[in-house]
């Protein structure tokens, strides 16, 4: 079975100590260790062989880096998300509405991890466009014929997540900061996006002081969201299933 190396503390190497440490293995490369050292959120490297992950597991312990060897499949696998508009505070539960408006009570004990971040996405769009050109030919003479131009366009955009996981790790509720009504939980109408997301992480923090916060989600509560950017999607749920799989783990 494939193996993963994981971070056993909670701060990620740097380049400079993931560059000496790749050296180990011929498939790695100086590029491969700055994209890391930018990207790592808990999960390092996946998909290496138990011979491979001891032997880069040895170089980076000489880095002062410690890592721990897991088998693919022991790694948590995360929920689907459920997707949320709204949720209300109350001093007994978290409150989240159905997207039929349903009111589902959370007891606030059953809070577990409280992840945010925010994730760039990248999409490449098509635009088709058909027009008559008129030719001429010197045997045919005066034609007119449809050319068609299509013309791709990157699309660069970002989003604020919030992902909420309750205990066992069954149930996972995701909101999008700009499609939340934050106005069911408070009314703070000059705060920007990230304010307002932090303001929400605090809250939940404050109710649920057992549950865990990821990177970006303390981030944004200490008014820093800055720190709490990710590369992708993937990061950040990277990063959930890392800390997931650290508080199964203890006592």
């Amino acid at each position: 079975m494939p193996c993963c190396l994981v971070q056993a503390e909670s701060v990620a190497p740097n380049a400079d100590q993931l560059k000496r440490a790749f050296k180990s293995l011929k498939v790695l490369t100086d590029a491969d260790a700055v994209k890391l050292a930018n990207d790592a959120c808990g999960i390092l490297i996946k998909n290496l062989s138990p011979d491979d992950a001891d032997l880069l597991q040895r170089a980076l312990k000489s880095e002062g880096v410690t890592t721990e060897i897991v088998d693919a499949g022991d790694l948590p696998r995360l929920p689907d998300a459920k997707f949320v508009r709204r949720m209300e505070c109350q001093s007994e539960s978290l409150v989240i509405y159905d997207p039929i408006g349903r009111a589902v009570p959370v007891p606030w004990q059953h809070l577990i991890l409280i992840s945010a971040g925010t994730v760039r996405h990248f999409d490449m769009t098509a635009t088709r466009t058909e027009k008559k050109v008129a030719t001429f030919d010197p045997i045919r003479g005066a034609r007119t014929k449809v050319v068609t131009e299509v013309r791709h366009k990157v699309e660069d955009d970002s989003a604020l997540l919030i992902d909420i996981f309750l205990t066992g790790g069954a149930i996972r509720f995701q909101t999008e900061a700009a499609a939340f009504q934050f106005k069911f939980c408070f009314d703070r109408p000059e705060l920007n996006l990230a304010q307002k997301a932090g303001l929400l992480v605090q809250m939940l923090a404050d109710h649920a002081p057992q549950a865990g916060l990821n990177r970006g989600a303390t981030a944004l509560r200490d008014g820093l969201p800055e720190n709490a950017v990710y590369a992708s999607k993937a990061a950040l749920f990277d990063e959930s299933t890392w800390l997931m799989w650290r508080m199964a783990r203890r006592p």
